[in-house]
């Protein structure tokens, strides 16, 4: 940005040599449209333009986005003009008549900065627990035609939307996506959308300014905003309030969001992964979630199949369980019998991978030998362990038990949203509920 056609043409051609695309503005009002239209990695700003100067132009540029590095060029070698454009946020401070090789140097050495900065971010989002198990575990062809869909899917920039019942490792395969994606050396950052009110959302999301309410006692840089470049996954997206919506749907369409406070939108370029144990078509229905976002996160699909669905992998997938489990807790590596093994395998998960992982990890708390049995395996204590007869052989009661259970479950808890998929009001819901546990 100059407003010497001589210098701007030299700057653009110097760089232009050295493998950069260049674009050009003569004026700050020109600079901040094309800024505020595209995305760049570092800016050259002269300090005298025809509408204004570069201290004005500078707050303006950092606002739409911090995070890209800007050059001051000037004719003017005052020592309190170059301190007051660092405060304000500039890289470097050079001084006319300019030398490009150094302009090269500085521009080459602030985007190097600038990576490694991203890579240290990235690298700190992908530190997961040892837990953590791989998403394709198995050979069952339900996985395997998850991973296929998988590959694909990473391969894309658009939104993708894993769906499956809550436990079958939905965070998991997010994680797998970006570490697949040409997104993998920028940041991931997550966020669980249900449980949260709508103020706590909205500040986590989008950042606020100092001032902007009360007890904002600084500014606060959001999930968008510091996943700039890399990926945004939103687990629980079913969950999330009408209200923000909106404002997730125009940063996905427009790539610019505004802080709570602030007057200014600001770019920002990310890839969402979202995931959801519920049904967002019916959410739509009922006007629990918007149209327009629903179809814009889920013109790809991924579909994680519950345990029950993939038995073949129980035996795989809970050895490697075990072990990470005796690595964790400094124990000998153990083994899974035979007669333990049918047991996992004939038991039908309704908590998928969480609840097999909290059965093995009771199982190894107890265990006297290196061998687990059949009779080391305790599904009661399941948190959704359930009688694991078959539905007909329940009586009506426990049969409305069952699904009222069910319902919650899926729900999250909520008992609005159960009753209004029962058809019943919230008061006999809660009289139900009542009288079951009685």
């Amino acid at each position: 940005m100059d407003d010497d056609e001589t210098i701007l043409f030299a700057i653009r051609d110097f760089l232009e040599l050295h493998g950069f695309s260049v674009d050009e503005a003569a004026t700050c009002a020109e600079a901040e449209a094309r800024y505020r239209a595209d995305v760049y990695d570092a800016v050259t700003l002269d300090y005298s333009l025809p509408d204004g100067n570069a201290i004005d132009l500078l707050p303006r540029l950092k606002a739409i986005d911090p995070g890209v590095p800007i050059v001051l060029l000037t004719a003017h070698a005052r020592i309190e003009l170059a301190v007051r454009a660092i405060q304000l946020g500039a890289e470097q401070f050079l001084v006319k008549p300019l030398d490009l090789p150094a302009l090269l140097v500085v521009i080459q050495r602030a985007l190097e900065n600038q990576r490694n900065r991203r890579k240290q971010l990235a690298r700190d989002s992908l530190e997961q627990p040892q837990r953590a198990v791989d998403p394709f575990i198995g050979q069952s062809a339900a996985i395997r035609r998850l991973e296929e869909q998988s590959r694909l899917a990473a391969a894309t920039e658009s939104p993708i939307l894993i769906r499956g019942e809550t436990g079958t490792g939905k965070s998991e395969l997010a994680r797998w996506l970006h570490r697949h994606s040409s997104r993998a050396s920028e940041p991931m950052l997550e966020l669980n959308c249900g449980g949260f009110t709508r103020e706590f959302l909205e500040t986590e999301l989008f950042g606020h300014e100092k001032g902007a309410f009360t007890g904002a006692v600084s500014a606060k840089v959001g999930l968008l905003e510091a996943a700039n470049r890399g990926t945004v996954f939103l687990d629980e997206i079913g969950d999330m309030d009408v209200q923000i919506q909106p404002r997730i749907l125009k940063a996905l369409e427009e790539k610019r969001f505004r802080r709570l406070g602030a007057v200014q939108d600001q770019k920002v370029d990310f890839r969402l992964v979202a995931a959801t144990h519920q049904q967002l078509d019916r959410l739509v229905q009922e006007q629990r979630f918007r149209s327009d976002l629903f179809y814009r996160i889920s013109a790809i699909q991924i579909f994680v199949p519950p345990l029950r669905e993939r038995a073949e992998d129980i035996p795989t997938f809970a050895q490697r369980i075990l072990d990470r489990l005796t690595g964790e807790c400094g124990r000998e590596p153990m083994r899974l019998s035979a007669s333990a093994l049918t047991k996992l395998q004939d038991h039908s998960w309704p908590g998928n991978i969480r609840e097999l992982r909290n059965v093995l990890e009771r199982a190894l708390m107890g265990a006297r030998s290196p061998e687990l049995e059949a009779a080391d395996l305790d599904f009661a204590a399941s948190p959704q362990g359930q009688s694991q007869e078959p539905l007909s052989s329940l009586t009506l009661k426990e049969l409305e038990r069952h699904h009222i259970s069910q319902v919650l479950q899926e729900e999250g808890g909520h008992v609005d949203r159960a009753a209004k998929r029962l058809g019943i009001p919230r008061s006999t819901l809660y009289q139900k509920l009542k009288s079951l546990r009685s």
